[in-house]
């Protein structure tokens, strides 16, 4: 039996896929735009120090490999026939440690945060742009604040530590790891929960809020224009008829 085995073990390693190999994978989706040296290029910024969080957001949301040069779109993924699978993400991830080294390392984050403080965080940090149920929204000058919807709670607490886009950076002196948890927690809830029972519309971003405030101060300017006149009294404007008659006259 042993003897039968052998042979078979051995064909059955032959046939087996060998391991991605992540230099191959830099060259073929990578190495374009980023250069071979990873010193980037017009098409796409160094790779030096840009740290392992950013790499992991960046493959992990489908943003990179780019659609096109310094076009990223979210959420791709090999499903699509986009974006790269899991073991190819993670032999990139390995190839490029070195390289990436000394920026902001991927956040232990735990899923059960204090949602009350998360509220508060994201309200104050957040909601601004990326809206009050974080549904994305627009910024203006074709930028865009994205959905929050697809996000897992990993991906939230990559993109607070490395600021991907227009997001500003919030490292440790701004939100504690505490704190981290209990935004990124609250996001992943907001996935789940309905629109919160303060919001007095379905909040898209800071567009529909600004157009709520200009509505309300167009009809603010109909209501003065259309019910606040102050009218001269009816003798008072008698006598100026009279006085400009005379003047005619004279």
């Amino acid at each position: 039996m042993l003897a039968l085995a052998l042979p078979l073990l051995l064909v059955a390693g032959a046939l087996a896929p060998s391991p991605p190999d992540g230099a191959a994978l830099y060259t073929t989706h990578c190495a374009s735009c980023h250069a071979p040296q990873k010193w980037g290029t017009g098409d796409g910024p160094s790779l030096r120090g840009v740290g392992m969080a950013s790499l992991d957001f960046y493959l992990m949301t489908g943003r990179m490999p780019a659609a096109e040069p310094w076009i990223e779109i979210a959420h791709r993924d090999e499903r699509a026939g986009q974006g790269l699978p899991l073991d190819e993400i993670r032999a990139l991830e390995t190839y490029l440690a070195p390289t990436v080294a000394g920026g902001p390392p991927i956040p232990q984050v735990i899923a059960n945060g204090d949602l009350v403080h998360g509220r508060a965080l994201f309200s104050q940090n957040c909601q601004q742009c990326h809206g009050l149920a974080g549904e994305g929204g627009d910024l203006g000058l074709l930028d865009w604040a994205p959905s929050l919807e697809r996000t897992s709670i990993a991906q939230v607490a990559e993109a607070i530590r490395v600021g991907p886009e227009q997001m500003p950076i919030f490292g440790p002196r701004q939100l504690s790891d505490a704190d981290l948890d209990d935004v990124a927690s609250y996001v992943v809830h907001l996935q789940t929960s309905q629109q919160p029972d303060f919001a007095p519309f379905r909040s898209s971003g800071p567009v529909p809020e600004g157009a709520v405030a200009y509505l309300a101060i167009i009809a603010l300017v109909a209501f003065v224009f259309t019910f606040w006149r102050v009218d001269t009294p009816a003798i008072r404007r008698e006598e100026a008829v009279r006085r400009d008659e005379g003047e005619k006259r004279g």
